[in-house]
């Protein structure tokens, strides 16, 4: 039997507590890391070399969703606890912003396995189709597909009754018409591109463990995978485990107060939790950078050659002629 008196008072009250446990130094800190990183990844990007230049949209463009995400927790936790009477439209915003720096985040980890997992195993077919105007350009088409996904937040709420941001959602947000197409498109489908391009990618460079010179660069490109996945993960598989117990509960599937209340509670909790992704993924943007100064070592000239380069230079007198200074001219 359905049971219609069932109170939320009490997981609201735990949840609006751990808000401000969660919440306060994950605005802090994520504002703080992802400006750093936009700012690191900059200066990457100026090196103008089309493996760094892609490699550095993508993650720019996934520190700027972060940066929406800090920027609409403030306003999520003033307004989730609160009953707005005035702002609808105001609450409607924040709602946008916070699912799109979701979904957002979700694409762009997509598009970064995809396209790392193209780098690795087919390097011939990867330097044709990666090139920074292609990836800002996909960058793009992520921006107008999570932007369009926003529109069915415009009905989440009843016109009438009470109205509180991110709680009490109409009867038609939690239809099936809603749900299977975010549960599949919006997690599941990046979730099986994600885990497969980790997993061969993973699996190719362990592989050439025996046949490479450089097996400490390879040994940190495996380190960056492994961290992407698993925050990857950790961050999103709860909150859309709860957005489907929540559509049980909501279509009278799940009709026992007690449960109903552990599914309200774990949901709330998924989605703050969720929201430090924005910190944690610090440790995958400082597995990138330590790659990329790996590399640029790798590839500087030592000071054994630059010994042997001057000696050469003394014996033949010190002269070049045009096109040999341009083979020595340094990459950066």
């Amino acid at each position: 039997m359905k049971q219609t008196n069932c109170s939320f008072d009490d997981v609201n009250e735990q949840i609006r507590i751990l808000q401000l446990i969660v919440h306060i130094p994950t605005c802090i800190l994520g504002l703080i890391l992802n400006v750093l990183a936009i700012r690191s990844f900059s200066i990457f990007l100026k090196k103008r070399r089309p493996y760094y230049a892609s490699t550095c949209i993508c993650m720019i463009n996934l520190a700027v969703f972060h940066l929406l995400l800090v920027l609409s927790l403030p306003f999520k936790m003033f307004l989730s606890n609160n009953k707005l009477y005035h702002l609808p439209s105001f609450c409607t915003m924040i709602e946008c912003l916070y699912f799109v720096s979701m979904y957002g985040s979700i694409y762009t980890n997509c598009l970064i396995s995809l396209d790392r997992f193209l780098a690795i195993q087919y390097p011939l077919l990867s330097s044709y189709i990666r090139s920074p105007k292609k990836i800002a350009m996909t960058c793009c088409i992520i921006w107008v597909l999570v932007g369009t996904g926003t529109i069915p937040i415009y009905k989440f709420h009843e016109p009438e009754g009470e109205f509180r941001c991110f709680h009490n959602l109409s009867k038609s947000t939690w239809s099936a018409e809603v749900i299977f197409p975010l549960e599949v498109f919006g997690f599941l489908l990046p979730l099986v591109i994600v885990g497969f391009c980790s997993s061969k990618c993973i699996h190719i460079l362990l592989g050439r463990r025996d046949y490479t010179q450089d097996w400490i660069q390879q040994k940190a490109c495996i380190y960056t995978i492994a961290v992407n996945l698993a925050v990857f993960v950790v961050s999103f598989l709860p909150v859309h485990l709860g957005f489907f117990l929540q559509f049980l509960v909501r279509n009278d599937i799940i009709q026992e107060c007690r449960a109903q209340q552990n599914i309200s509670f774990f949901l709330q909790l998924s989605l703050c939790l969720s929201n430090t992704n924005c910190c944690l993924d610090v440790f995958y943007y400082y597995f990138i950078i330590k790659e990329f100064r790996m590399d640029i070592m790798a590839h500087q000239p030592s000071s054994s050659h630059l010994v042997l380069q001057d000696t050469m230079t003394t014996r033949t007198g010190g002269t070049r002629n045009c096109s040999d200074e341009n083979d020595l001219s340094p990459e950066f």
